[in-house]
Formats: C-alpha cells, sequence, structure tokens
C-alpha cells in the first residue's frame, strides 16, 4: 500500500512544488510586474532626454543645469538598467537589456563629449536605436507578466493584461515629451534634414493620438482624469500653436522647459495608472 501512495504523493509533491514557482514568479523580483513596467517606460524616455540635452547645449554651452541635468539622467539610467537586470529571471528580458547595455556604451560616447555638430548628428542618428531596444525591454516585461500570472479568472488576466498596456502607453507619452523637443533642436539650421522634418511631425502625431487613447481608458479614476484635463489643457496650447514648433518659433530655453513640463505631467499618469487596483 505504501508503494502505491508513493506515486501519488510525489505527483501531489509536484504539483505544490509547481504552483509555488508560478506563485513566486508573481512578482517581477523584487519589484511588482506594473512598478517593472513604469520603470521600464521610463528607462525609454530618459534615452531621448539625454539626446535634447545635448543637442540644447550645442547652442547653450554654459547652461550649467543643462549639464547637471545629463550628468543625472545619465547615472539614473545606468542604475535603472540594473535593477531591471538584478529583478529579472527572463532569459529573453535579459537579452533584451544587453542590447541595451550594449548600444549605451557607444551613445554614452557621444554624450560625454564637449558638445559638437558631428557627435550631435551622431545622436540624431543612433537615439533611435538605444529608443528601440529599451521599448523592446518593456514589451519583453510586458510578456513576461502575462505568462505568470496564474489567476484561474481569464477576465482579471485579461484585465490585468490591459492595465500594464495603459501604463506602457502612458509611459511612451514621457519619452514622446523628450523625442519631441529632441527633434524640434535636430530640426535647427545647421542640422535640419528632411529625416529631422518628418520624425518631428510623427512624433507630434503620436503624442496627440495617444493622448486620446489615455482620455478614454477603463482604468481611469477621478484623480487620473483631473491630471489629464490639466495637461490636455497645457497640450491643446501647443497644438493650437504647431507652426511655433515646425518653424522654430520658441526659444531654446522656452521649449527645454516645456518638454520637462510635460514629461513631468505624464510622469504622474503613469505613476497613478501603476497605483490603479484591479478588483
Amino acid at each position: 500500500m505504501t508503494k502505491d501512495l508513493t506515486p501519488k504523493v510525489l505527483v501531489i509533491l509536484l504539483f505544490f512544488i509547481i504552483q509555488l514557482s508560478y506563485a513566486q514568479k508573481t512578482e517581477f523580483g523584487n519589484l511588482s510586474f506594473n512598478k517593472a513596467v513604469n520603470i521600464s517606460g521610463k528607462q525609454r524616455m530618459l534615452t531621448q532626454r539625454m539626446g535634447k540635452i545635448y543637442l540644447y547645449l550645442l547652442d547653450n554651452p554654459d547652461d550649467f543645469k543643462a549639464k547637471k541635468d545629463l550628468k543625472i539622467t545619465k547615472i539614473i539610467f545606468e542604475k535603472q538598467n540594473s535593477i531591471l537586470e538584478a529583478n529579472t529571471n527572463s532569459n529573453i528580458t535579459k537579452s533584451r537589456l544587453k542590447d541595451v547595455k550594449d548600444t549605451w556604451l557607444k551613445y554614452k560616447k557621444f554624450l560625454e563629449s564637449t558638445p559638437n555638430k558631428e557627435d550631435a548628428v551622431k545622436i540624431i542618428n543612433t537615439n533611435s536605436t538605444i529608443l528601440k531596444y529599451a521599448n523592446s525591454v518593456v514589451n519583453t516585461i510586458i510578456l513576461e507578466s502575462k505568462g505568470n500570472n496564474v489567476s484561474e479568472d481569464s477576465y482579471v488576466k485579461e484585465e490585468d493584461s490591459e492595465l500594464k498596456q495603459i501604463i506602457n502607453k502612458a509611459g511612451r507619452q514621457r519619452m514622446l515629451s523628450q523625442r519631441l523637443v529632441l527633434y524640434y533642436f535636430a530640426n535647427k539650421p545647421n542640422l535640419k534634414t528632411v529625416n529631422a522634418q518628418n520624425k518631428l511631425q510623427s512624433v507630434f502625431k503620436e503624442l496627440d493620438n495617444a493622448l486620446n487613447d489615455l482620455l478614454i481608458s477603463n482604468f481611469n479614476n477621478d484623480r487620473i482624469d483631473e491630471a489629464l484635463g490639466d495637461i490636455m489643457e497645457r497640450w491643446e496650447t501647443i497644438k493650437t500653436n504647431k507652426d511655433r514648433l515646425f518653424k522654430q518659433g520658441y526659444k531654446d530655453s522656452e521649449i527645454y522647459k516645456l518638454s520637462n513640463d510635460l514629461t513631468k505631467s505624464f510622469n504622474k499618469i503613469t505613476n497613478l495608472y501603476e497605483k490603479v487596483k484591479i478588483e
């Protein structure tokens, strides 16, 4: 009888081990998956922020605050990449993070040079590459979270996945706010190309369209609606006077600050989405 029970006991033990293994993976290491999506999304923004600051410094080399912004942003980017590396068990996510790290070593060299036109052009030509790799990290973390959700309620699963997508979309707006002004500076007479013109218009459209998606999200609450209302008011002012954007109508310091204000507002909204609880 003992022999007959042994296989059954082993099966039961194996079942509980598997369940425990899955349960341990419902978090992204020491982070929640929502937090991991938020942080990895912020990495995309930082790649564009650094490029924007460098292009700004090309014509404003004595702006001490901007130099400090660039230094701090580089430190945060490297630290957050290390945090993501330390918390993932996924080989795919690790591989994507390595892509970011490898590309970062090249990108960082341009950023650390005394601002000059040659390296500015290299940054314009390569910022999209590191952005692509940073974006792929966000996507693999979202996929990782889908695979690790052990709830038997398919509706909860689907809703949880949708929440991560809206965190991703709100976080992407932070990146677009920086990328918009990166290409504003890339359209200055000494750097301007047809490609830079097209990129500026493309980023503007994506930012505008994604705002509409956020406005109709099922996850909006009073605080999110209020924050979205504030940013919509600011965005409508920019949109109504978009010729200023496309025809270099802003002072450098003005557009620099504008991008940071937009990013700050979208960061607030992203953080609010991160804290949404699914009942």
